[in-house]
């Protein structure tokens, strides 16, 4: 009897200092904040973007044309050039400001020429672009850009994050979604860097 009791309280006791399933296999915990695309790939050599655009300073107010209270358009971004071998760049933009494993996706668009130095006010929301780009499933599950728009009161942060890779990705528009993306970028980025903007929701 005693070798059972002894034998119980040394598996309660094994069961409380093991660590949870999720936390063994670097699973997402069930809660936010969400972690961003651009902590959940490494750059090569720790390489960085310089990320910018003409419309908010980074920390700044998003102004509402860019989002679905305003004109609902994409907003212009720029960046500098990646590292040698870049051949494509990725951008995505992501709402951290949630309360879930991963962050609302507003925009996904992949395979943007490596001569490019940013994207223009207003992207067309076609899946693939006369440049060549092609642009996944928003959290609309819609192409192109859809803009923030957070409950009333509420204040997030929406992150613009863009990737240089060192090939072009092998995905159809109609299954590029974040976690396809996010994937098939994995081992292939060399550079990245972000610029991102606060909006209140009404």
């Amino acid at each position: 009897m005693k070798t059972l009791v002894k034998t119980a309280a040394v598996l309660t006791l094994a069961a409380l200092c093991a660590p949870t399933a999720n936390a063994q296999n670097g699973a997402a915990p069930s809660s936010g904040p969400p972690v961003l695309a651009k902590n959940l790939i490494s750059a090569r050599f720790g390489t960085k973007l310089q990320v910018t655009s003409p419309a908010f300073a980074s920390g700044a107010k998003l102004d509402e044309q860019y989002t679905q209270n305003g004109a609902n358009v994409s907003p212009p971004l720029e960046w500098n050039k990646g590292p040698p071998g870049t051949i494509s760049y990725v951008v995505l933009a992501e709402d951290s400001g949630v309360d879930r494993p991963e962050p609302i996706v507003h925009w996904i668009i992949y395979n943007i020429s490596p001569s490019a130095r940013g994207l223009p006010r207003d992207v067309p929301t076609n899946a693939t672009l006369a440049n060549g780009a092609a642009q996944g499933k928003n959290i609309a599950g819609k192409s192109g850009y859809i803009g923030p728009k957070p409950p009333a009161g509420q204040t997030h942060p929406y992150h613009f994050e863009v990737f240089a890779l060192n090939a072009k990705l092998d995905i159809d528009p109609e299954k590029a979604d974040r976690a396809a993306v996010v994937k098939a970028m994995k081992s292939r980025v060399l550079a990245s860097g972000d610029v991102f903007a606060n909006y209140t929701g009404k």
